[in-house]
């Protein structure tokens, strides 16, 4: 396995983990959390009920898990497919670099003040 593809696949481990820490998160968190989790919730009371959704937190935190994934990826998987072959070590760096910023944003970059 090259360096650029063990890369991906340790950050998106990375990014799956962090969902495990969602619950508990207290006060609103930041933006990105609430889009992530609160569009989750939305997903499920859509699909069956809001009392659903409030009930069954493993369906809801499954549905956060799919969430989060596509929401890393949908950056992470362009700049590997672009840079994995032409400069495995910018596809690397731009990787980490994007795990970070995407971490920083779910727990430290711009808080939600105004709650959902």
């Amino acid at each position: 396995m090259k360096s650029p593809d063990k890369v991906l696949l340790i950050a998106a481990v990375s990014v799956a983990l962090t969902t495990a820490t969602f619950p508990y998160i207290g006060g609103y968190g930041t933006g990105l959390f609430q889009l992530i989790v609160l569009g989750a919730w939305g997903l499920v009371a859509h699909f069956s009920s809001g009392l659903s959704a409030d009930r069954h937190q493993s369906v809801l935190w499954s549905v956060t898990l799919v969430l989060n994934m596509v929401a890393f990826l949908a950056i992470a998987i362009p700049i590997w497919a672009v840079f994995r072959n032409r400069a495995p070590r910018v596809s690397s760096l731009a990787t980490f670099c994007w795990l970070l910023f995407y971490v920083s944003m779910l727990y430290f970059l711009f808080p939600a003040t105004n709650g959902p």
